[in-house]
């Protein structure tokens, strides 16, 4: 699924979720975050950083995606990250068809996933969007 495709899904969410999206999608060569929101009742910015294959090298990008959303997001995030007290939250958003190989490098870096906390936003082909917290990908 390309990365535009799991971006368009993921914002209709939020907005169906009363989430007021405060950014554009990024045009070729913009730089920034996918996905910037903010939701008024509960006083949250949402960061997100979306990553969707092009169907050329599936294996590959499909790896190399997760040390890119990683690098990305973590270079977004402001001091102490995704405290509770903070009024901001950090995520990923990828393919739900990616999510047993994410899964499986998260378990393998236990303390930094937990450290970082991210919120983790998958989409089906279907559109349909799933959206876990951080401790979800520790288990099942």
């Amino acid at each position: 699924m390309k990365e535009k495709i799991v971006e368009r899904h993921i914002r209709k969410y939020l907005i169906d979720k009363g989430w007021k999206i405060k950014k554009a999608p990024k045009r070729i060569g913009e730089h920034g975050v996918d996905i910037h929101a903010w939701h008024p009742k509960w006083r949250r910015l949402l960061f997100i950083e979306v990553k969707g294959g092009s169907g050329k090298h599936k294996h590959q990008e499909l790896h190399s995606a997760f040390y890119n959303v990683l690098g990305q997001i973590i270079s977004r995030m402001d001091i102490q990250g995704n405290h509770p007290k903070k009024g901001r939250i950090y995520a990923i958003g990828i393919p739900h068809e990616w999510l047993r190989v994410y899964k499986n490098k998260v378990k393998k870096m236990k303390y930094a996933w937990r450290l970082l906390k991210l919120r983790v936003f998958l989409v089906k082909k279907n559109g349909e969007v799933i959206e876990k917290p951080y401790s979800r990908m520790l288990k099942e």
